[in-house]
């Protein structure tokens, strides 16, 4: 669903940050998983919103001129344990949320739905991240295996892409469910004004030797 922008510049009543908490059901026990932490937000242009997961880590959604970044990664830290283990690795990706994406190229008109970038309002942006700055460090020097070793029957090379993701232990995603655009100017790109959305987290209980072996 592409949200449709009838007038220059939308706006909505300034509200505060708002934060809502829930875990998913009673503790039961999954052969993979842990049952998924949801969060409800809010935030607005220029606003940083970061909220603990669990693990040492926080979601973050990092802001910029235009929107924001999804992130997951250490409290009190920049690094971002996304980094190396989501595709597609280079150009626009789903975890970038900018207002510009939802218009077309001139900024005349909302971007029709089956040209769409990225993930319209009400999709899932899903994504996976790794537990460790460790993990971190080895899916990053696989990712460069990969990257910049150009024979693909190298064995480093073959190896680091058969483990690429694999040092991911939590899934989590973002589904924008309402959003405010800015900037609505011909030939120049529009910004976020608004946005709720809701996300979650798991956390994988499977380790890395048992998926490898």
């Amino acid at each position: 669903m592409i949200l449709s922008v009838p007038a220059r510049i939308l706006r909505v009543p300034a509200l505060s940050l708002m934060l809502f908490l829930s875990v998913m059901g009673k503790a039961q026990p999954q052969s993979t998983q842990n049952l998924p932490l949801r969060l409800h937000g809010e935030v607005h242009r220029t606003e940083k919103f970061e909220k603990e997961i669990g693990r040492g880590l926080v979601f973050r959604l990092a802001p910029g001129e235009f929107g924001w970044e999804i992130e997951v990664g250490p409290k009190d830290s920049a690094d971002n344990f996304m980094d190396c283990v989501n595709e597609p690795l280079h150009g626009i990706t789903p975890f970038q949320i900018e207002g510009w994406l939802f218009r077309n190229n001139d900024n005349t008109a909302p971007r029709k739905p089956s040209e769409l970038l990225t993930p319209g309002i009400g999709e899932k942006r899903e994504f996976q991240f790794v537990l460790t700055a460790a993990d971190e460090a080895k899916s990053c020097a696989d990712l460069e295996k990969m990257e910049y070793n150009y024979d693909e029957k190298d064995p480093e090379h073959m190896a680091a892409t058969k483990r690429f993701g694999m040092y991911a232990g939590g899934d989590g995603s973002v589904t924008i469910t309402s959003m405010t655009l800015g900037n609505l100017k011909p030939g120049v790109q529009a910004w976020i004004e608004s946005m709720q959305f809701e996300a979650t987290f798991s956390f994988r209980t499977a380790s890395l030797e048992k998926q490898m072996h």
